[in-house]
């Protein structure tokens, strides 16, 4: 069965489309703890999918739970997530912007223009790796 996508027009006029892929339990090593990613996958503007993970922090969970004397259920916690990707879709040009070239990208990076093109394709082939494998758990009902 596959995925409906459902529909957000932004206020940086980028009309995105998503989906709630999965929920995983992380530690982030970047000095955010632990917490939960939740994975969306988007199209903006009818560019390819891509993924992008909304992570919220134990701590902001402990910090609401202090305040508001309850824990948040799983449901306010994907709503939680869900505000935050919209804040995205409002808030970050980033999302919308144009793609770097090869030249823009190895400069940034101070590496060679064939290197960038190199991760590129990796990058790519992984994706493509990833989005068979998830059809195919699907299909089998994992």
């Amino acid at each position: 069965m596959g995925r409906r996508y459902k529909t957000y027009q932004a206020e940086t006029g980028v009309t995105y489309q998503y989906f709630f892929d999965v929920r995983r339990s992380v530690v982030r090593p970047e000095g955010q703890g632990a917490g939960s990613d939740f994975a969306f996958v988007l199209i903006a503007d009818q560019r390819p999918p891509f993924v992008l993970r909304i992570f919220v922090a134990e701590r902001a969970l402990a910090a609401w739970r202090d305040a508001h004397r309850r824990d948040l259920t799983a449901n306010e916690q994907y709503a939680a997530a869900k505000m935050r990707l919209f804040r995205a879709f409002d808030e970050s040009e980033r999302l919308r912007d144009e793609p770097l070239t090869l030249e823009e990208l190895s400069q940034e990076y101070n590496i060679s223009r064939e290197r960038v093109r190199q991760i590129e394709v990796r990058a790519f082939e992984k994706l493509q790796k990833s989005i068979k494998n998830l059809s195919i758990e699907r299909r089998i009902g994992r």
